[in-house]
């Protein structure tokens, strides 16, 4: 498994202890009354020539509940999950859907268009279009005359 985290710089101990704090974020959890649920929802980061793409599975949580920042080219997508509603005497025999609030932040290069990202979901899946910048796209170079 594949986990992307942010550098920070500075003292080597302290990084460390930052960084087994979240050592066991992507492991399974149990919940209260034995429900099972996990730290994270997947996404994948994929490059392409104009920008990246950032898709994560967010089914069943609608739009408010999803909130993106990008902040020193951290994208941090927050989900909050709600539980099912159940009528009064319902009786819940298994439940194996998770809920809660999720947290997943990505480190991007240093060449993106902050100014130009953008979001959409469809069928469950969030994309999130966060463009390079205009500089770091290759170009053409004319040559001049003698």
């Amino acid at each position: 498994m594949t986990r992307l985290m942010r550098v920070q710089r500075g003292n080597p101990i302290d990084a460390m202890r930052r960084d087994n704090e979240g050592l066991w974020d992507w492991a399974p959890r149990f919940g209260g009354e034995g429900h099972y649920s996990t730290a994270w929802f997947p996404m994948d980061l994929v490059e392409t020539t104009d920008g990246y793409q950032v898709v994560a599975e967010v089914p069943g949580v609608p739009k408010e509940s999803i909130q993106i920042a990008l902040e020193d080219n951290v994208l941090t997508i927050k989900v909050d999950k709600q539980p099912a509603q159940t009528d009064e005497g319902d009786s819940v025999h298994v439940r194996e859907r998770t809920f809660g609030e999720f947290t997943r932040s990505i480190s991007l290069p240093r060449d993106i268009d902050a100014d130009k990202v953008s979001a959409g979901r469809e069928n469950g899946l969030l994309t999130v279009r966060v463009p390079k910048a205009e500089s770091s796209k290759p170009r053409q170079i004319q040559i001049n005359s003698d």
